[in-house]
C-alpha cells in the first residue's frame, strides 16, 4: 500500500500537514520521513496536538491513529495531494529536467508566457519559487512534497493558468513529484553529475531518475543530441506521451539553423509543422538556441501565437545566467555553470562568441558534492583557461582551501587559491587586458554562500564587478 485515503472521520479533523515537528499545530497529519527521522519527533507531534501520523512504522506508546505505507515518500507525495486538494490538475504544468539548462528553460517559458498572459505562470525554479502573489527563496531544485504542494495551492489561489517547474534527478530519486502529471515534459541533456556522496550511487542510477521523469509527462519533448536519447525515449513511451523531438537533423520534428551569432546575441530558425520561423535573442552560446527551441515548441503548443513568442524571445533575460558584462576593453561572463556538461558549453561558448586573447577562470566546488565535478572543473580549466582562480562555492563543512586543493590536482599549469570569492573576482578583473574574457562560474546570481549548516550573505558575482568597475571610473 503506498498511501490510501484517510477515513472521513480522521479527515475531518485534519487542518495542515508537515513532515516538520517543530511546526506541528492542532489539527495536524504527520508525516513521519526522513533520514534523521527519530521517534522523539513524533511524539513531540502528539503532544503539539497532531491527530494521525504517517509512517512505514506503528509506533509503540503513540496514543493517535497510524496512516501505514510501504513507501512514505511516495505516500506523503500523494497525502499532500490529497490535503491540498489537487491543485496541479487545474492548472497546466510543465516539468523541465536536464544535466544544465533547466532553470534557464523554466525562466524563458515563463517571461513567454507572462508576455501572452500576464500574472498567470507560477515559476518553481533553482533559488527561487514565484506564485505570482508571494515570492520565496528556496535552496532545493525541486522543494519537499508537502511544500511543493503548497506551493501549487497558493498558484492556484493567485489565478495562475500554468505552472513551470524543474524536476531534478533527486526529487524524482526522492518521489517529490511522485504522482503528479505533467502536461508537458522537457528533456535537456544527461551529463555525468551528482554521482556519489549524499547524491547517486552510480551513473546508472542518476540517468534512471532523470529519464523516468519522462514517464510521467503526457507531452515529451526531448532533444535528439542528448547522451542517452533512446532510454529517455522509451520511458516517454512507457508512459504513453506524445513525443516532439527537437535537433539540428532534418527529420527532427523540430529543426533548429544558427544563421548567426556574435557577442551580442544570435539568429536562429526553427522549422516547425512545416513552416519556417525566425528568431533573435541577446543570448549566446548554441546551447541556449537549444534551450530557447525547447520553451518556444511549448509555447506554440500551448496556443501562443507566434509573434508574441518571437517578440519574447528578443528581450530575454536570464539572471546569473551566461551574463555578459563588458569592462572598458575585455568582457566578463556571470553564469551558474558548476558541472562538466555546463561549464564545457560555457567555455566552448565564450571562445567561438568572444574569440578571447586570454580566458580567465574564477570557480570552485560546493562542500559534501560529487567528487567527479573537482575532477571535471580541475580538467576543463586546465584545457581551456590561461588564468585560474580558484576560490569558494558554498563550501559547507568542508574547508574551501581542501577542495581548491583537490581541484587543483588535476590542473597542470600555475593556478592561484584565494578562499574570499570577492578577491578572487577582483584579483581576476585586475589581471584582465584587452580582449580578455573573465568568467565567473558557479554562483551566477546568487546573494549568499553554505557555509557550515546555514547560508551567509554574499554580495553576487555581479555586484562584485560592478563594485570595482565603479571604483576604477
Amino acid at each position: 500500500m503506498v498511501y490510501d485515503k484517510l477515513p472521513e472521520q480522521l479527515a475531518a479533523q485534519i487542518t495542515y500537514i508537515t513532515a516538520d515537528s517543530r511546526q506541528v499545530r492542532p489539527g495536524t497529519f504527520f508525516v513521519c520521513k526522513g533520514e534523521a527521522f527519530k521517534k522523539e519527533y513524533l511524539l513531540s507531534a502528539e503532544k503539539k496536538g497532531a491527530v494521525a501520523y504517517l509512517s512505514e512504522n506503528i509506533y509503540e506508546d503513540v496514543n493517535i491513529p497510524c496512516i501505514l505505507a510501504e513507501d512514505v515518500r511516495k505516500a506523503s507525495s500523494l497525502a499532500a495531494q490529497d490535503f491540498y486538494g489537487y491543485p496541479a490538475r487545474e492548472m497546466k504544468v510543465v516539468g523541465i529536467t536536464g544535466t544544465k539548462g533547466k532553470t534557464t528553460v523554466a525562466n524563458i517559458l515563463k517571461q513567454i508566457f507572462d508576455l501572452a498572459t500576464p500574472r498567470r505562470t507560477a515559476l518553481f525554479s533553482t533559488g527561487r519559487v514565484d506564485t505570482v502573489n508571494a515570492e520565496y527563496e528556496t535552496h532545493l531544485t525541486t522543494p519537499e512534497p508537502i511544500e511543493l504542494q503548497a506551493y501549487f495551492a497558493e498558484a492556484k489561489e493567485a489565478g495562475c493558468e500554468q505552472v513551470v517547474m524543474e524536476v531534478s534527478s533527486q526529487a524524482m530519486k526522492m518521489s517529490r513529484v511522485y504522482g503528479v502529471c505533467f502536461d508537458y515534459g522537457i528533456f535537456l541533456n544527461v551529463g555525468e553529475d551528482h554521482i556519489g556522496g549524499k547524491e547517486h550511487p552510480t551513473l546508472e542510477d542518476y540517468v534512471e531518475c532523470k529519464t523516468s521523469f519522462m514517464s510521467q509527462c503526457k507531452v515529451a519533448i526531448i532533444n535528439r543530441h542528448t547522451n542517452f536519447y533512446e532510454k529517455a525515449v522509451d520511458k516517454a513511451k512507457l508512459g504513453g506521451a506524445k513525443i516532439i523531438e527537437f535537433g539540428y537533423d532534418e527529420d527532427c520534428d523540430v529543426t533548429i539553423c544558427i544563421t548567426s551569432a556574435d557577442n551580442r546575441g544570435m539568429r536562429f530558425e526553427l522549422q516547425y509543422k512545416g513552416f519556417l520561423y525566425s528568431f533573435e535573442t541577446n543570448l549566446i552560446g548554441a546551447f541556449n538556441v537549444e534551450n530557447l527551441t525547447a520553451a518556444i515548441i511549448v509555447a506554440l503548443e500551448s496556443g501562443v501565437s507566434v509573434g508574441t513568442v518571437a517578440e519574447a524571445v528578443k528581450q530575454i533575460f536570464i539572471p546569473g545566467r551566461m551574463l555578459v558584462i563588458p569592462v572598458e576593453d575585455f568582457h566578463v561572463v556571470v553564469d551558474y555553470a558548476h558541472n562538466h556538461l555546463s561549464f564545457l558549453k560555457l567555455y566552448e561558448a565564450v571562445r567561438e562568441t568572444f574569440k578571447p586573447r586570454k580566458i580567465h577562470s574564477v570557480f570552485g566546488c560546493p562542500g559534501e558534492r560529487s567528487q567527479v565535478r573537482r575532477r571535471d572543473m580541475g580538467m576543463l580549466a586546465d584545457k581551456f583557461a590561461d588564468e585560474i582562480y580558484l576560490t569558494a562555492d558554498d563550501p559547507g563543512y568542508e574547508a574551501v582551501e581542501d577542495i581548491c586543493a583537490q581541484i587543483g590536482s588535476y590542473i597542470h599549469k600555475e593556478y592561484k587559491v584565494i578562499p574570499d570569492r570577492e578577491l578572487a573576482v577582483r584579483t581576476a578583473l585586475e589581471a584582465a587586458e584587452a580582449g580578455d574574457v573573465v568568467i565567473l562560474g558557479g554562483k551566477g546570481a546568487e546573494v549568499t554562500q553554505r557555509i557550515g549548516g546555514g547560508y551567509e550573505p554574499y554580495i553576487s558575482d555581479e555586484l562584485a564587478v560592478r563594485r570595482w568597475m565603479g571604483e576604477k571610473a
